[in-house]
């Protein structure tokens, strides 16, 4: 399980949140485009943000002059969001996304993004994010897909999506069927390709490269033999200027019928 799953007890909450703060900026064309297809239509009922952690979108939401509500379970997150936010157009509460206190219909869009490879369920938190919508308002959903991870290695490129331990390490790759089934038609999706040059950015964005390897082989995704023998690997690679990796994001933008 990941750290994200369970924030409040994790044993260094802060360096989740400035990893959210990378991503802000990592993901700021996805993040761009998600706003807009959100605000384009100026909806009458606020915007609905599932898992918004540090608040970074709810205060692009704003500048974009939409209200906006954001949940999250972590109070640790709710409270750096509420100083981003403070004076703006939002709303937090602390609640999970399988059970929103809102009413059906409430909101006229809906966001989550890096929620879903966390939850134990991504359907039951789509389809409640649906309920709360107003039919026609639209839903967007991005997701990194973990089990395409690639980096090059002596012999072409190798997956290794083991590395991460989300709970949903591909639910990236079944973002439409998921928003299909939860009584939404897909209107686009958009697939974006992080190039990695360093070894230094997958150890940040794991939580440290060394754990993860660790915590592959005694979770049984990969052997320690192989895990190990790939680290080593990798590092000379990255001594030599030569690591490479790629991780697909995937944003889905749906309507609710």
């Amino acid at each position: 399980m990941s750290a994200f799953s369970q924030v409040d007890s994790a044993p260094d909450p802060e360096r989740l949140i400035s990893f959210l703060d990378h991503a802000a900026r990592a993901e700021w064309g996805m993040k761009q485009y998600a706003a807009g297809v959100l605000t384009v239509d100026a909806p009458a009922l606020p915007i609905l943000d599932v898992g918004c952690g540090a608040g970074h979108d709810l205060a692009l939401l704003a500048s974009e002059g939409a209200r906006a509500v954001g949940v999250d379970a972590s109070a640790r997150m709710l409270e750096r969001a509420k100083r981003r936010v403070d004076g703006r157009l939002a709303v937090l509460v602390r609640a999970t996304g399988e059970r929103l206190p809102f009413r059906d219909q409430a909101f006229g869009g809906c966001r989550m993004e890096r929620l879903l490879m966390h939850v134990t369920a991504p359907a039951a938190v789509i389809e409640e994010a649906v309920r709360c919508l107003t039919p026609g308002a639209q839903l967007t959903l991005c997701e990194p897909d973990w089990s395409s991870l690639r980096v090059r290695a002596a012999h072409g490129d190798e997956k290794v999506g083991w590395i991460t331990s989300s709970r949903h390490p591909g639910v990236g790759a079944d973002l439409w069927r998921l928003a299909e089934e939860a009584g939404c038609q897909v209107l686009d999706r958009v697939e974006e390709l992080s190039v990695w040059r360093s070894l230094e950015v997958l150890d940040r964005i794991v939580g440290g490269i060394d754990q993860a390897v660790t915590g592959a082989a005694l979770a049984g995704r990969v052997s320690k033999q192989i895990a190990e023998a790939w680290l080593h690997e990798q590092r000379g690679r990255d001594e030599r200027g030569e690591f490479l990796g790629f991780l697909p994001k995937i944003l889905v933008v749906a309507q609710r019928k």
